[in-house]
């Protein structure tokens, strides 16, 4: 594999500067930065699987359908019971948000409910939402708290119905399903809102949801070891924070076909390596692009991925396209390397 030339560029206020050797640092081996699942055939990366892990996934969200890919200009990814959505430029706790599945694919509302219906606010049983005039009660309200509660559900936007003998209530993000004729921890159930949507809005032959290779999501190979990066005197600056932001990219040097591993610094006007930063990669390859919402940058301003490279002709160019966001900042740096 030949290394092509790295060259970086800002979307906001900043020029980039060009990637040497001496220059990079090997991110942290991650012990996982992506996972495979078998049963569907897809990859989930980065945040998406930080997020994934924290919640419970496997039972609020299921399997992943789709790679991740951009929807309405947002990067989203489909599972059975959920689409995630990526929002880089938001504060750390809203990067990640599960989509309105519930009002997009169900479309039911119900008007508030009357004043005097209201319940107390020191009753266990029951929960009112002034956001949305609903209230959930018994076992609705439990299987409310056990999955995810707000964050993962959102408020409800329905009274309870019956439908089907069962009873169900609509939220903005879900719908929960109560057959009062099973009992213990399954009596209440998640929709699958985002195999529905998925299928509502996309074709089976949607490019998205096909089958793709294992990324081979596990440790990186540890590259070249890299010479320490000069000492660099600080730019007086009036408040301490970044005013430009700079992406350098790197390929590892791995070989032609299999899993390739690309090391990110982010870093401000002085050099300063930038930590917790958010960021997307797009991968754009002969065959087409992938799209990767990536963990935020380590202690040492660093993040790292990876993706199986496949088939590629002779000749190809691969390109990684990185953009990091810093609150209003905004930065792109790229990386290129040309297959043999």
């Amino acid at each position: 594999m030949k290394l092509g030339r790295a060259f970086v560029f800002s979307l906001i206020l900043s020029v980039g500067m060009l990637m040497t050797p001496s220059a990079i640092v090997f991110a942290d081996s991650p012990s996982s930065y992506c996972t495979y699942v078998a049963e569907t055939g897809h990859n989930i990366h980065g945040a998406f699987l930080l997020f994934y892990r924290s919640h419970n996934g496997a039972t609020n969200f299921g399997l992943p359908l789709t790679e991740a890919f951009p929807e309405k200009g947002r990067l989203v990814q489909y599972f059975e019971r959920a689409r995630l959505e990526f929002f880089p430029e938001n504060p750390p706790s809203l990067q990640v948000q599960v989509g309105m599945l519930g009002l997009e694919y169900y479309n039911i509302t119900d008007p508030p409910i009357r004043i005097e219906a209201i319940p107390p606010r020191n009753n266990p049983n029951f929960l009112y939402f002034e956001e949305s005039g609903q209230m959930i009660s018994f076992a609705l309200k439990e299987a409310f708290d056990k999955y995810g509660g707000r964050e993962l559900l959102g408020y409800p936007v329905s009274g309870i119905r019956y439908e089907s003998g069962k009873f169900v209530q609509y939220f903005q993000r879900q719908r929960l399903v109560w057959d009062p004729l099973t009992t213990g921890a399954n009596k209440v159930v998640l929709s699958p809102v985002g195999q529905l949507a998925l299928d509502k809005n996309y074709p089976a032959d949607f490019k998205w949801r096909a089958r793709v290779p294992n990324d081979y999501c596990g440790t990186p190979p540890i590259g070249p070891t890299p010479t320490t990066v000069p000492f660099v005197i600080p730019t007086p600056n009036t408040n301490g924070l970044a005013m430009t932001l700079h992406v350098r990219v790197r390929f590892r040097q791995t070989g032609t076909v299999g899993p390739q591993y690309v090391d990110v610094i982010v870093e401000d006007q002085n050099q300063r390596r930038l930590t917790n930063i958010a960021a997307y990669a797009v991968v754009y390859l002969a065959n087409g692009e992938r799209y990767f919402p990536l963990l935020p940058t380590n202690s040492s301003g660093i993040t790292t991925f990876g993706f199986e490279l496949g088939n590629q002709p002779r000749n190809c160019a691969v390109t990684v396209e990185v953009t990091a966001f810093a609150g209003p900042l905004s930065a792109t740096g790229r990386d290129t390397f040309t297959c043999q």
